[in-house]
This record gives structure tokens, sequence and C-alpha cells, in this order.
């Protein structure tokens, strides 16, 4: 589900300098928007909000230090028995190689990485 609406709305709180967007946010935002019919009033909408998000923003890239955190989360969680999208683990991964608080509507998946810092973005909204 596309909840862009809200997380710009919530993005307004900070400053522009404060947040970082990362390429696996972005490839997940592309999907949710190519999900919408093209053309749509909608798609068109939301498609030019995401753009000055991106233009706003300060990006951060999977880099090496994240991937070595990739490889390290994926191998606990294996061990622990416990689940989480490759997607969603780069994108917590990328987090902690920033040592950046994860601003999420689904609290409940991102909660099974260890110290990894999260603001629920939710409302209380059931995952």
């Amino acid at each position: 589900m596309l909840w862009l609406p809200e997380a710009l709305c919530n993005l307004q709180r900070y400053p522009a300098s404060s947040v970082l967007l990362c390429t696996p946010v972005v490839a997940e935002i592309q999907y949710g928007l190519a999900r919408l019919a093209p053309g749509s009033r909608k798609r068109r909408l939301l498609s030019g909000e995401f753009h000055r998000l991106c233009d706003a923003v300060v990006w951060a890239d999977w880099t090496e230090p994240a991937a070595a955190e990739y490889g390290r989360l994926k191998a606990y969680l294996e061990q622990e028995g416990l689940r989480l999208d490759d997607m969603d683990l780069i994108i917590a991964s990328v987090a902690l190689a920033q040592k950046a608080t994860l601003a999420t509507f689904n609290v409940r998946h991102f909660s099974r990485v260890p110290d990894l810092a999260l603001l629920d973005w939710s409302g209380g909204r059931p995952a």
C-alpha cells in the first residue's frame, strides 16, 4: 500500500537537511507509484510530490559499510529464526550504517533489527 501522502505530511515536521532518503526506499516508492493507474490524477500528484522530495533531501546510498551491516543482520536474523524481506533489510542496513533513525509505517517488521532506532509513523495503524 502506498503511504506517500501521509509520509509527506510527517516529513514537513523536519528540516530537509536532516532527512536521508536511501535508494532502496526510492525503489519502493517508485514501485508504489507504478502500481497506480497511468495518467491518473493521484499518480501525477504523488509523483510530483515525490520528485520534489527527492530534490530537497539528502540522499544515502547503499555503501560498503551498509552492505557489511546487511550481511551481519541477515545472518543474525536467520540464526534467530526471524525473517525480514531483503529490501527492508537493505533499508535497515543503510540506516544503521548512517547512524540514522528509520521512519516507518511498519515498526513490527523493523523492530526485529537490533539497535535500529525507529520512528513510528503508522499512527497506530496495523502493519
